[in-house]
């Protein structure tokens, strides 16, 4: 194996491990730059190197976690726990990924069809799809007069 493959491994690895700790930590504090940063980071790295090394398959799954990443760190998404759970989806296809290359020089046969759409899908998801604040139900609206509120008869 060439020692350029070897070192993408183990740093890829490390990077992980360090990843799967800044994952959990995420959750509890789900609006840092700090970890989002570092996370996306990572997975920038691994995106990067298997381009240059030539690992296709690999470089999608990456590509498409980076794609989800980048639109959480810059705000565009809110992290929830559908979020961290296709993002650990994303790190244990990429761990069995970098198995593969360890033992044949090549990403595998998989290329995760079903992650990648659902990252993807993950990703287009605005701010504006959260759940907005319901509307005033009728007892209320009927309480109004030209748009202002009424006092209200009691009744007993």
């Amino acid at each position: 194996m060439d020692d350029l493959i070897k070192e993408f491994l183990v740093e890829s690895i490390e990077n992980l491990d360090r990843l799967d700790s800044e994952l959990v930590k995420l959750e509890t504090d789900p609006s840092s730059q700090e970890l989002l940063s570092s996370i996306f980071r990572t997975i920038h790295t691994i995106k990067g190197s298997c381009g240059f090394l030539g690992f296709s398959k690999l470089e999608k799954v990456a590509h498409v976690g980076e794609s989800l990443l980048s639109r959480l760190r810059d705000g565009k998404l809110s992290l929830s726990p559908e979020f961290t759970t296709g993002l650990l989806a994303m790190v244990d296809a990429i761990r069995v990924m970098l198995g593969e290359i360890q033992t044949t020089e090549v990403d595998g046969n998989e290329t995760y069809p079903e992650l990648i759409e659902t990252l993807t899908k993950l990703q287009t998801r605005a701010r504006s799809q959260l759940p907005k604040r319901p509307p005033r139900c009728l007892a209320q609206r009927k309480h109004q007069k030209n748009g202002m509120p009424t006092a209200r008869k009691k009744t007993l």
